[in-house]
């Protein structure tokens, strides 16, 4: 009887939130301090069924303001389990969705993050699930999507570990070209 030997690694980062987003969450919060000083400042013009209107489109812009934020908390969950990468997006600590599964010997390329160098593999699509750009642990990998044939560009961020469980599965040459030193 063998004894087949897993491996098995998993790495969890918490997404930042980039100026778009920012500039969401706070216009959402701007325009609802607006929307309620206007409707406030109406209420004295306002009869009682005026007023329950008033109070439930302020309830609904408070909902609005709290789904938006909870929108906004994006974490993504790496995880390796021979050589098949599975990242999965969780949003809000509640919802989870994989995003991603490869086997990462389909990888053409991989290495550090590099905007210049990313640029020059003419991929067609971006896959951004890291947590940062500019995070220095976060790594791309380059790969032709099985379905469209389309040249992809996969960014993750990951830790020392996941990174060593990457090196064991990527084909040699991948492993040539990405980690030599």
């Amino acid at each position: 009887m063998s004894m087949i030997s897993d491996i098995v690694c998993e790495y969890l980062v918490t997404r930042k939130l980039n100026p778009p987003e920012i500039v969401k969450v706070v216009g959402v919060g701007v325009a609802g301090v607006l929307l309620t000083w206007f409707l406030r400042s109406l209420g004295v013009v306002i009869d009682r069924t005026g007023m329950m209107a008033v109070l439930l489109t302020l309830c609904g812009l408070a909902l609005t303001i709290y789904l938006v934020r909870l929108a906004a908390m994006v974490e993504y969950e790496y995880s390796i389990v021979n050589g098949e990468l599975t990242i999965d997006r969780i949003l809000a600590k509640s919802r989870r969705k994989t995003m991603l599964e490869i086997d990462v010997k389909t990888f053409e390329k991989f290495g550090k993050y590099d905007a210049e160098t990313v640029g020059k593999l003419g991929a067609g699509k971006l896959r951004d699930y890291s947590a940062d750009k500019s995070d220095p642990n976060t790594y791309y990998a380059f790969y032709k999507d099985e379905k469209t044939n389309v040249g992809t560009v996969l960014l993750f961020t990951i830790n020392e570990k996941m990174l060593n469980a990457l090196k064991s599965s990527v084909s040699a040459t991948v492993y040539r070209d990405a980690f030599r030193q």
